[in-house]
């Protein structure tokens, strides 16, 4: 029991780095100290956990387990709301406390222990029951970005949700009965541009070769039968691509590849290619066309919006169109630089990308002799500033038509949207007050989903939960 508590509860502390040289610049010090989750989040995901305000109602085990999730990260800084004070049964399920914590406000106790794991956080306790404060003195919220909520019984939690709703405060509701338990997010829409994807898709242009491309190839690679075999062994694998595709099109009247078949045309090109230069032996370790056949499924097609993004881009158009109007009770939140920006992707999209969005601009490692992998990652780097650049002035448009302060959108702002303008996503909550209400929840989904061999187990879990809820 208690020897385990104080194990785990170091254990969480030694995940802490020694605290930095008080001479070392403030920046530096983060860099080394949040260096791991820098590399899975970047520096944008850190300035906003950085920049997060957080309420934490009831200081539950729960509660404490997640919020030293965020400290040990270094959110900016937390409060702590709860009116009880330490029991036996904290001791047992909370391995932050001790003892000596027990007749203590839980909130206090809860604070300071946290506030031990990382001194960049700013950590205060509201030592008050959050039912009574939410209906007392709900404006105490106005203060947070976000709002967690432990072990809260269905009425306090209706009223809590209702009051951020207000506020477009986004909460969630954690719930937990020993090894089980549920998380609930209340928010009325939630926009990601950087989703961290696993693998970045191929943008090489293929199909669709930007001038800047067709310029260097011409001007680099216009006789390729007039290189040494050498130098053919390093032309980089998107100008055989090129000369391949070129080749399949003036054979098919133009068409570019679209089947299986097509593409399996094309490696039948490149493969002739191959030992039209280099005989049947040489063409077999000739590894810039090896990497052409490879990438072929990948860049052999025709540069599009993903179904997703597109979804994100009209609602975007949709709401500027909107908001241009100033037509009063539309029900849309506040333009943020978001839908700005997408509205800006939309825009370029249907003028100068005619049809794709913007050039992600960078060159995967290929072989290939230095000069000319770094001639042709130029292009590709140039043609993505020209093509964040229009959308930067789309932004700027946009923002002047609604009304919005010079410079609301900045250049680095849509550099980084740009960037991930393939990933974008969009999504939409319903309300507590919705799935609690019998006449707007979702019986017949539920009903189905527990006749759903896979889901049914996870559909009987939230029927157990509610109903223990209610108990």
């Amino acid at each position: 029991g208690r020897q385990r508590r104080s194990e785990a509860r170091n254990a969480a502390r030694a995940t802490r780095r020694p605290r930095e040289a008080a001479d070392e610049p403030m920046e530096s010090q983060k860099k080394k100290r949040y260096d791991r989750q820098l590399r899975m989040w970047g520096e944008h995901g850190q300035m906003a956990l950085e920049k997060c305000k957080l309420c934490l109602l009831n200081g539950s085990a729960t509660g404490t387990e997640a919020l030293k999730n965020l400290v040990l990260p270094g959110i900016g800084a937390f409060t702590v709301v709860d009116g009880s004070v330490v029991t036996e049964r904290d001791l047992g399920n909370n391995f932050f406390l001790e003892p000596s914590h027990l007749g203590q406000p839980r909130a206090q106790c809860v604070t300071e222990l946290l506030q031990e794991l990382n001194e960049h956080s700013r950590g205060s306790f509201i030592n008050e029951e959050p039912a009574a404060l939410i209906a007392s003195r709900p404006a105490f919220l106005d203060g947070f970005t976000h709002v967690i909520a432990t072990q809260m019984p269905e009425g306090p939690a209706r009223a809590l949700a209702r009051a951020c709703a207000e506020r477009r405060l986004p909460v969630i509701f954690l719930r937990s009965y020993g090894l089980c338990g549920v998380v609930r997010v209340c928010a009325a829409e939630a926009t990601v541009v950087e989703a961290h994807g696993d693998n970045a898709p191929s943008d090489l242009r293929v199909c669709a070769p930007f001038p800047e491309l067709v310029a260097y190839v011409e001007e680099r690679f216009k006789s390729l039968e007039a290189l040494s075999p050498v130098e053919r062994k390093h032309v980089p694998y998107v100008v055989l691509l090129l000369r391949a595709l070129a080749r399949y099109r003036q054979a098919h009247s133009g068409a570019l590849p679209a089947s299986y078949k097509d593409k399996q045309e094309v490696k039948g090109i490149l493969a002739g290619m191959a030992e039209e230069w280099f005989g049947t032996a040489g063409a077999l370790d000739a590894i810039n066309f090896d990497e052409a056949r490879a990438a072929i499924n990948t860049s052999l097609a025709v540069p599009s919006v993903p179904a997703a993004t597109r979804g994100v881009l009209e609602e975007a158009k949709a709401r500027v169109a909107r908001a241009g109007t100033k037509a009063p009770g539309n029900g849309d939140p506040p333009i943020t630089d978001f839908w700005v920006l997408a509205a800006a992707v939309e825009r370029f999209v249907a003028n100068e990308g005619g049809g794709a969005l913007p050039l992600l601009g960078a060159l995967p490692d290929m072989t290939s002799d230095t000069e000319s992998y770094v001639k042709l990652a130029a292009a590709y780097q140039l043609r993505a500033a020209l093509d964040t650049a229009a959308v930067h002035a789309h932004a700027a448009a946009i923002a002047a038509s609604l009304g919005l302060p010079e410079g609301a959108v900045s250049a680095d702002q849509a550099r980084l949207f740009c960037k991930n303008a393939h990933a974008l996503r969009w999504m939409r909550f319903r309300s507590l007050e919705e799935e609690l209400t019998p006449a707007t929840a979702k019986v017949s989904q539920i009903a189905s989903l527990l006749e759903d061999g896979s889901e049914a187990p996870a559909a009987a879990l939230y029927l157990l939960l509610r109903a223990a809820d209610a108990f």
